[in-house]
């Protein structure tokens, strides 16, 4: 087990005492983890602006199209989903709607909300910037150590909880042994 795994275990779930040893293990792999998120993150948001979409109006058409819905989005979920307020939600949505990227329409089972829908335009400016995103990620990935892509999948599996013993922890350390 490398000493990415090895940290993400012992702190997943241990007391303060045993925890203050492992600290400098620990803030290695956020270091990692953050790394790798503001470079991944950088190509996305530049790769949105070449393709004439502000990164906040990218991450909102994003959710929207994500949330897997064929009802959409509510703003409001939106605006949550975005960490923003629903009326700078709204307005983004009002852009959105400029670019015929989103739809509004009235919920069915609430007459209060509005649901955003991704339109066929919308779906496609995401598949034009994500054909992008992948050609530049996989050239980050060949500049990534192996020690920081198991830095950076141990700290995000610890914070998104997940259990040091399932099989995909179990998964990460077979890959880390490997």
């Amino acid at each position: 087990m490398n000493d990415a795994m090895r940290a993400y275990t012992k702190w997943a779930d241990i007391g303060d005492a045993k925890r203050s040893r492992e600290f400098q293990a620990y803030v290695k792999n956020i270091a990692d983890a953050r790394y790798v998120t503001r470079r991944v993150l950088r190509i996305v948001d530049e790769q949105a602006k070449t393709h004439g979409l502000e990164p906040l109006l990218h991450q909102a058409l994003l959710q929207v199209y994500g949330s897997n819905e064929a009802r959409g989005i509510t703003v409001s979920t939106l605006a949550a989903r975005l960490d923003v307020a629903a009326a700078f939600a709204s307005r983004m949505v009002r852009r959105l709607e400029e670019l015929g990227l989103v739809t509004r329409e009235a919920s069915e089972s609430d007459r209060r909300a509005t649901n955003v829908v991704a339109t066929d335009a919308g779906a496609e400016k995401l598949a034009e910037i994500d054909d992008e995103v992948h050609h530049s990620v996989a050239f980050l990935q060949h500049q990534l150590t192996e020690d920081e892509r198991l830095s950076a999948l141990s700290i995000f599996a610890f914070y998104v909880g997940l259990d040091p013993d399932s099989a995909i922890a179990e998964a990460i350390r077979a890959a880390a042994d490997s």
